[in-house]
């Protein structure tokens, strides 16, 4: 089902516009400039679910950075340091180019000296 008022959100800052309901029939075009089309709303349905889950992806992958912070200080002693640099690493490039469908790495379990 498409979401309208995601569409709107993304594809038209700034626009004046009210939704009722969840179909395009709901949508009240309140902006000086021309009311979109449900064809050309449609359009932009796929790039802006993209939009969404690539934007879930970065904040996923942020969390799970600042979850193993605590890794990477020089006063921990893991023996599997490397795994860790890793993990981390995979996660940097997942914030930097976000997937829309990503693979999220398994953080290691902890092996102390």
């Amino acid at each position: 089902m498409i979401d309208y008022s995601q569409i709107l959100l993304k594809n038209y800052v700034g626009k004046q516009w009210s939704l009722s309901g969840a179909s395009y029939t709901g949508l009240t075009w309140l902006d000086a400039s021309p009311k979109p089309t449900q064809a050309e709303l449609d359009a932009l349905w796929q790039s802006t679910q993209d939009t969404v889950a690539k934007a879930s992806c970065k904040e996923q992958a942020k969390a799970l950075l600042a979850a193993s912070d605590w890794s990477v200080l020089s006063d921990v002693g893991l023996a599997n340091a490397a795994d860790f640099v890793t993990y981390r690493g995979i996660l940097r490039g997942l914030v930097t180019q976000p997937q829309v469908t990503p693979d999220f790495p398994v953080e290691p379990t902890p092996v102390w000296e």
